[in-house]
């Protein structure tokens, strides 16, 4: 807990100097060009109008692709979805329907998955085609796993939705040793991509639009009617050149007789520049736009800043949650069962406290998986912890350690206590009737029952549990055992 209230302390502390930094960094640069702009409106343009309305797009389109971003690595990284592959991609309905619940959640244009060793396309709506190296329209594919990061984002045709294009970003998934398994991801209609530039004009009063690395025009607004590609604009091929050669830079040039302020940057999150444009000098609008950038600058950093701690926040504690507790019981897991342990038996020495230990493990569950089912086995392992849970105090500590095997730490226990503790357990599990189909299937447990000694290692105390349950095994099972 003071971990916990430390770290938050040092997430607040750290938010609040960066939104006092950035919120003075802002309104520090707007009134200083003001002034400089009475006598260098062009340098006033260039230097801090347009660079600080590039700045605030691109962090827009931080805010917009990011959230995006996340989707497609946290889908890459489900365990349901890696497990759905290495087991031979069987029930091909499972991984549509859980494209569709993500499309449908996150409310994204589409949500696939290509597998690298069937070449299967699965899509939300179905099993959509078998991809090939000889499709130019699959080629996509197989430059994601050339890839040397771990996803990219392009526009691209949907494979799902003729003539529609979208903005997809396609991550690469791997196996638990880091072998290729395929691409997955989302993508964003090109539609609401190009809502967003039409607002970003709106808002700035500029013309927004982006291009390649080799000048090719991919986004622009509803309004624009410039050519495709830099190299043929006006004015603007004379400098293409130059401006891709750059990550970002400030630029004039002369198109149709007006002199165009331009503002570049690069984005490396999607491989593409940001350009963006002002016709003219603004000298009847400079006091207006100062104290709009101020307003607007604010008011986007303070959006960033709370929007990204509560997504950081969030995805946080879900993360400290699928590090901790077991997936399908919702009890402790192993990863959390250690730090707890350490802890408690520091407790334990320190006030000369009993403290036992029991392990657990559900008799014959193997044949249990073989004859009904592994979803039979579930439930079965589900009813056994809630079993377990019920009979025990705020101050224990109940952890899946593995497969059917159940670790259970009862501080301020007595052996003798633990092992009446244990038999009301057994009973209860073998008395417990789990009804399957309207058959009742038999489910028992053998439990081993050991006490620490101060000077026991964490591996002393789990040797001698594990040996006390082997012997309750050896014994016939269903049965408690003492070390």
């Amino acid at each position: 807990m003071q971990d916990n209230s430390t770290g938050l302390q040092r997430k607040t502390r750290f938010v609040s100097i960066i939104t006092l930094l950035l919120i003075l960094g802002f309104s520090s640069t707007s009134l200083v060009s003001y002034f400089v702009a009475n006598n260098a409106l062009d340098q006033y343009i260039r230097t801090n109008t347009l660079p600080l309305t590039s700045d605030n797009i691109y962090s827009e389109i931080q805010r917009d692709v990011l959230p995006t971003i996340v989707i497609s690595s946290l889908m890459a990284q489900d365990t349901f979805v890696r497990d759905w592959i290495i087991a031979g991609e069987k029930e091909p309905a499972l991984i549509v329907r859980y494209l569709a619940s993500i499309q449908d959640r996150y409310k994204t244009a589409t949500a696939f998955f290509v597998s690298n060793s069937t070449l299967n396309y699965y899509h939300s709506s179905g099993l959509l085609k078998k991809i090939s190296a000889d499709d130019v329209n699959d080629s996509w594919y197989f430059d994601v796993a050339k890839l040397k990061d771990d996803f990219e984002i392009n526009v691209d045709n949907d494979t799902a939705i003729e003539n529609q294009t979208n903005f997809f970003v396609n991550h690469k998934i791997t196996d638990y040793q880091g072998q290729y398994l395929g691409a997955i991801g989302v993508g964003l209609s090109s539609d609401m991509v190009t809502e967003l530039i039409e607002f970003y004009q709106r808002r700035y009063d500029r013309q927004v639009y982006f291009i390649d690395p080799s000048g090719k025009i991919v986004l622009h607004g509803k309004q624009y009617q410039g050519a495709e590609d830099i190299h043929q604009t006006d004015g603007l091929a004379d400098i293409a050149t130059q401006v891709l050669a750059n990550p970002g830079g400030s630029y004039t040039y002369q198109r149709d007789g007006q002199e165009i302020f331009l503002k570049t940057r690069f984005v490396p999150e999607l491989n593409w520049y940001l350009l963006v444009e002002q016709v003219g000098k603004p000298e009847s609008h400079i006091r207006n736009t100062l104290w709009l950038n101020i307003t607007l600058s604010i008011v986007i950093t303070f959006i960033i800043l709370l929007l990204a701690n509560l997504t950081i926040s969030r995805y946080q504690k879900r993360l400290e949650i699928m590090a901790t507790k077991d997936k399908l019981t919702g009890i402790d897991n192993r990863h959390a069962f250690d730090p707890a342990f350490q802890q408690i038996i520091k407790t334990a020495s320190r006030n000369k406290d009993d403290l036992s230990i029991v392990l657990v493990d559900i008799d014959y569950f193997k044949k249990v998986n073989d004859s009904y089912g592994h979803l039979v086995g579930d439930q079965a392992i589900i009813k056994v912890a809630q079993i377990l849970k019920e009979n025990l105090r705020e101050s224990d500590l109940l952890c899946r350690w593995g497969g059917e095997e159940f670790m259970m730490l009862l501080p301020k226990c007595k052996l003798t206590d633990a092992q009446l503790l244990a038999e009301k357990m057994r009973q209860q599990i073998a008395q417990q009737p789990f009804l399957i189909d309207g058959n009742n299937i038999a489910i028992t447990a053998s439990f081993g029952v050991c006490k620490y000694a101060v000077g026991d290692s964490q591996t002393d105390v789990f040797e001698q549990a594990d040996k006390a349950l082997y012997s309750a095994k050896s014994l016939g099972r269903n049965r408690v055992e003492l070390a």
